[in-house]
């Protein structure tokens, strides 16, 4: 999904800003002259005592400002340091402007260093001494997103308050709620909603803070979302709702939420992404059992034969995954399941057993065999593999002559004749052989030769 490679980007994009910002708030008090020392950490008296209108353009190699200098501070008296750099201005705005605008090596104004502190005096102070609070600097990051990653609303109310925009974007073409939403900062999230935030607002990909809630499985942000008018109905780039992503992460608090705000929750459930995939995919996907059970009971059964556009229903998409042969029991006691269907709405026939012998899921090929799966059948593709072209068709058919060993064959059978046509038949044991599965191979030749009274249960268990 394209949500999980913006995912990634946001999580190391940030990551980034994290690691500049903690380099521009370290103390370099070997680098640093005495006044700059003084502003970091110093006595209000020494700072002033040290200050003259000659040194308010002095830099460190860092290119960090006194005003950088004081809001990465600690001392209690910051705020008067900042208005006593400003009064050696003298008056002149242009000059007075530029230090408040002025970026680090880094790419950070005073205004980011405070917000990242969480010094909402000194934030509050730069922004009636006239820092801007939309300038994003290098990194494309507006002070306001700062505040959304850090969680604090008191800040973020003060930013909004002093003009910061409620849709300006960051690098990842995220507004500040999008941010808030991922970083899971509740309190931010309901400040900006207040100030007026649309809760539909939607990033680079159509992404919207629902979706980012419901992959993350914020349960209460997704409420608060959803109180103040946030679409669930809504779909990404990809067509994903945000119920996809509950289903295909699990998260039923989440799940749960979306159904019961949903206007029409038959529609929600079968609402099909740009890969055919319903929710109910993406749950099987998952190995996501009680997502499964929760969906299914919300819709029905109907869509136990929906089919992506790989020709899979929800069972072949959990024998795909095999990560839970309890998922695979449970849809297979749904009306209708049949564990010999054959998808036919994408390229290739298979059944559910192709699925898991492709995968090589020795306990699903097993529990289906045990259930009436029928490994005779073919699938038929119109788009062959290069492996499965004529060219490599007599290594297929030496390998199913290797695997009919004569102890498998009557003796009025001859190799040739056991041979199955590549071209018109792959089962599912061709399938497993292919893919190099050999205990799955070994089990489908068992069960094609074993009595009634034979228990192969042991032998073939995980």
């Amino acid at each position: 999904m394209i949500i999980d490679e913006l995912k990634k980007k946001i999580s190391e994009g940030y990551a980034v800003v994290r690691s500049r910002l903690n380099d521009d708030i370290k103390a370099r008090n070997s680098d640093w002259t005495s006044l700059q020392i003084a502003a970091f950490d110093g006595f209000v008296d020494e700072f002033v005592r040290l200050m003259s209108p000659e040194f308010v353009d002095c830099r460190t190699p860092q290119q960090l400002s006194l005003l950088h200098i004081i809001c990465a501070g600690q001392s209690d008296s910051q705020v008067k340091k900042v208005a006593c750099v400003l009064d050696s201005c003298e008056g002149d705005v242009s000059k007075r402007s530029s230090l408040l605008s002025h970026l680090s090596s880094n790419g950070f104004s005073a205004l980011h260093i405070a917000v990242y502190k969480g010094d909402l005096l000194l934030v509050k102070t730069l922004l009636e001494e006239g820092a801007d609070p939309c300038l994003g600097g290098r990194h494309q990051l507006p002070p306001l997103h700062l505040a959304a990653m850090t969680g604090s609303a008191p800040i973020a109310q003060a930013l909004v308050t002093s003009g910061a925009s409620l849709v300006a974007n960051d690098f990842v073409l995220f507004t500040a709620l999008h941010c808030a939403t991922y970083f899971a900062n509740e309190q931010v999230v309901r400040c900006l909603l207040s100030c007026g935030a649309d809760g539909n607002v939607h990033g680079g990909v159509k992404d919207r803070p629902l979706h980012l809630a419901a992959c993350r499985g914020l349960s209460t942000i997704v409420s608060v979302l959803l109180e103040a008018g946030a679409d669930p109905h809504l779909p990404d780039d990809e067509g994903n709702l945000p119920l996809h992503f509950a289903a295909k992460t699990g998260h039923m608090a989440v799940l749960n939420v979306l159904l019961k705000y949903s206007s029409n929750v038959q529609e929600m459930v079968a609402t099909r992404n740009v890969y055919g995939d319903t929710p109910l995919h993406l749950a099987c996907y998952g190995g996501r059992l009680d997502a499964t059970k929760a969906l299914i009971t919300a819709s029905g059964s109907f869509l136990m034969v929906s089919e992506n556009v790989f020709s899979e229903t929800p069972l072949h998409a959990a024998c795909t995954s095999g990560k839970s042969i309890e998922l695979v029991a449970y849809l297979m006691k749904q009306p209708g399941v049949d564990p010999n269907y054959q998808g036919r709405d994408g390229h290739t026939d298979i059944s559910a057993l192709h699925s898991a012998c492709y995968h090589g899921h020795l306990q699903i090929v097993q529990y289906l065999m045990e259930n009436g799966a029928d490994q005779s059948l073919a699938a038929h593709t119109s788009e062959r593999p290069s492996s499965m072209q004529c060219g490599s068709q007599s290594t297929i058919a030496s390998a199913i002559i290797s695997l009919n060993r004569p102890e498998t064959l009557s003796s009025d059978v001859s190799s040739r004749d056991s041979i199955v046509s590549i071209e018109e038949q792959q089962t599912p044991l061709i399938w497993a052989y292919e893919k190099g599965h050999d205990r799955i191979v070994a089990l489908l030749k068992h069960y094609a030769t074993k009595r009634p009274d034979t228990d192969v249960c042991s032998e073939y268990r995980c």
